[in-house]
């Protein structure tokens, strides 16, 4: 009996086994070419197969962020033809092996790969413990794991179930492509960043030092780029909306500090390479403050992919790092994060200036109620303009060079005197109706500091530069 049983054991094997290896069902041995490809979501799966078994010359590499890619698209745009390989959530290191995997294969000759910063980080112990690495490698023996895979079946009998049926036949075009599935817009993302402020706060404690960083690159990244000097490896940081910057800088100021020295490092890196071309699309404020082409705060519409991908294809100077321009880029996206503010369902860049030089002044607390009014601390303000405060019950006085200014919280009365004279002798003061009222939040006595510019001699020009900028220009008073 136990030999009988152990015979059925071993026929019940090898005929899973040879039906595995007929069926294929993630095409791992072969392409399908007698039955319509069925394929699966799950890219740590199907891609070895799809590296190994589909014509290509150039593969997409990457997180979510190039899931919306279009394979003809970019194929069509670089001049050849593309597959994509992208694994949503994936780190460096398993981006490594997908791309080893392909390169190994000698089909390719270029990469269009979108990094993010966050790829870079340690490898999540769970998830790639999980990684399917039998797939990957070219032992045959570690296969089993494959021939008995019961998901495999399971994913292979819901597509042809969805052929039967009549339903949209399965194609590598829109393959991994989540666009028609998502609603993008002002909500989603408003929404995503009201939940990220509740919970992301916690992750800041547990940012990795720089030089884990910049290891992980050297290893999974620049590796690749050494070894390969024949591929051409197009490199690009991906756009993510503005209040996901602001978010980093807010909740995680090591991982956004550190995300900014890494993209001036890393060009310097790839840099010293023939093979390399590298792009940064995170400060096109038209993309990143845009919020009807994102879903959430980092993932985009499928047309910003196609941007990207006619801009590298024209070699767009707009978004072309080079040595002269790389520390460019990064000082414009910390200068729109650094004065971003949300108005309504917007996101605005909002700069005060005085006198029209240096950079823009920073206020830990701003408050838009409309265009022509910005409510900042008072303490904050008075050190932005160069003058002095004193308080008495509610009232705060601010003086400047000649003028002083007299401000009632919660009031829109306000009251004026015009010299040093007038104020020693509590006359000559003129009332004064305020757009708004100052208040005070979280501790602090906000105020509005273009109208008591004003009221203090400033001369206060408001400009627009771009739809998405608004700039207050305060000019000091004459001595």
């Amino acid at each position: 009996m136990l030999i009988q049983f152990a015979l059925v054991s071993i026929a019940a094997a090898l005929l899973i086994s040879c039906m595995t290896f007929v069926l294929d069902p993630f095409q791992f041995y072969r392409k399908a070419t007698w039955y319509s490809p069925v394929f699966t979501g799950e890219q740590r799966y199907q891609n070895p197969g799809l590296a190994r078994n589909y014509p290509y010359d150039t593969i997409i590499l990457g997180t979510s962020m190039t899931e919306n890619f279009l394979p003809s698209e970019v194929g069509e745009a670089l001049g050849g033809q593309a597959l994509k390989l992208s694994m949503r959530g994936s780190t460096a290191d398993e981006q490594f092996k997908i791309a080893s995997l392909a390169l190994e294969t000698g089909k390719v000759k270029r990469v269009l790969w979108g990094l993010d910063y966050f790829a870079l980080k340690n490898p999540d112990e769970g998830t790639d413990a999980n990684f399917p690495d039998y797939l990957y490698d070219d032992i045959w023996w570690n296969d089993y794991k494959y021939w008995f895979n019961y998901s495999a079946y399971e994913n292979f009998a819901r597509g042809i179930a969805k052929s039967l049926l009549g339903g949209t036949p399965q194609n590598i075009e829109y393959l991994y492509n989540w666009n028609d599935e998502a609603s993008f817009g002002s909500d989603q993302v408003m929404n995503a960043y009201d939940r990220a402020r509740n919970t992301e706060h916690y992750f800041g404690v547990n940012e990795e030092p720089l030089e884990e960083v910049q290891h992980h690159f050297n290893t999974y990244v620049l590796s690749l780029v050494e070894a390969y000097p024949e591929v051409e490896f197009i490199v690009y940081s991906p756009p993510y909306s503005i209040l996901r910057q602001k978010l980093w800088q807010d909740s995680n100021p090591a991982r956004y500090s550190n995300q900014l020295e890494m993209k001036t490092w890393m060009f310097q890196q790839f840099n010293r390479y023939r093979n390399t071309q590298v792009y940064d699309f995170q400060a096109e404020a038209d993309w990143t403050y845009d919020f009807s082409l994102f879903k959430d705060l980092s993932h985009h519409s499928q047309d910003i992919n196609s941007r990207i991908t006619w801009a590298i294809s024209e070699g767009d100077v707009r978004y072309k790092v080079t040595p002269d321009n790389v520390e460019a880029f990064t000082e414009r996206l910390s200068r729109q994060v650094d004065t971003v503010l949300i108005t309504g369902k917007e996101a605005r860049n909002v700069e005060v200036l005085i006198d029209g030089n240096g950079e823009p002044i920073s206020f830990t607390s701003r408050k838009m109620p409309d265009e022509t009014e910005l409510m900042v601390p008072v303490k904050e303000a008075v050190e932005a303009l160069g003058i002095s405060a004193a308080y008495d019950a509610g009232i705060v006085i601010l003086s400047g060079r000649g003028p002083a200014v007299e401000l009632k919280v919660d009031s829109t009365q306000a009251w004026e005197s015009r010299s040093k004279e007038d104020r020693k002798n509590g006359v000559a003061k003129s009332e004064v109706t305020l757009r708004h009222a100052p208040y005070v939040a979280g501790g602090k006595t906000m105020v509005p500091l273009l109208q008591t510019a004003e009221l203090l001699g400033y001369n206060v020009v408001i400009e627009k530069p771009d739809y998405y900028t608004l700039r207050y220009v305060l000019d000091r008073p004459a001595s």
